[in-house]
């Protein structure tokens, strides 16, 4: 049986589409990060784990809440609160992760967030993070997205740094062994042709991002 963990966390959330988008999603487990507390009250989540240093979020609505698993942590430490509920979703036998309110106006946690669903694809669980507009995951070596499951219009490949080997079937701009790198934007805003589009490649991390316009 595979394990859905909802990770709730403090930057942008957009309630219609969160609730309508958790809903089809069906989480077996819910952990709130910080702010993303606020965000469990507005969308009546019931969380499972609270977790945060509260520096975003007063701790008295934790009192609102029966979960017996509230984890305060100081706000000096190594980690975002929401990094630290990537560790607690995995260390509880997360096998699916789905994160919301990890975009927004603070691009330093944007890019941390993105490095969290590397860290949870090398421990071999299967991560995303979705706002209104956007859902990112990070590729296996060989990958399919299909237009029945499509998320948005627009699908963009950034490699960290680079990727090699990189070949595109089934899309608008083909690609065959191809080198990606950071500094350039070859791979923003394809399309799928065909029903269904193959991502492949041999060496590097790659980044998917689908886009609505």
């Amino acid at each position: 049986m595979v394990m859905r963990v909802l990770i709730l966390t403090g930057g942008t959330v957009e309630e219609n589409f969160a609730k309508d988008y958790i809903s089809k999603w069906n989480p077996d487990q819910v952990i709130t990060a910080d702010k993303g507390l606020l965000y469990a009250k507005k969308l009546n989540i019931k969380p499972d784990i609270i977790l945060g240093d509260f520096d975003s979020c007063s701790k008295d609505i934790m009192q609102e809440f029966s979960t017996d698993k509230k984890i305060i942590v100081p706000c000096e430490k190594d980690d975002t609160d929401t990094g630290l509920a990537i560790q607690k979703a995995i260390e509880t036998g997360a096998d699916e992760i789905l994160m919301i309110g990890g975009t927004g106006t603070r691009l330093d946690h944007v890019m941390g967030n993105f490095g969290q669903l590397f860290y949870a694809h090398s421990k071999g669980v299967k991560a995303e993070l979705v706002d209104a507009n956007n859902r990112i995951r990070v590729l296996n070596h060989e990958d399919t997205i299909s237009k029945k499951d499509q998320f948005g219009k627009y699908v963009s490949l950034i490699p960290i740094y680079e990727a090699r080997g990189v070949t595109l079937t089934g899309f608008k701009y083909p690609l065959k062994d191809h080198t990606l790198v950071f500094e350039q934007s070859l791979a923003i805003s394809n399309e799928l042709e065909a029903e269904e589009g193959i991502i492949s490649f041999s060496e590097g991390k790659l980044l998917l991002i689908e886009s609505r316009d």
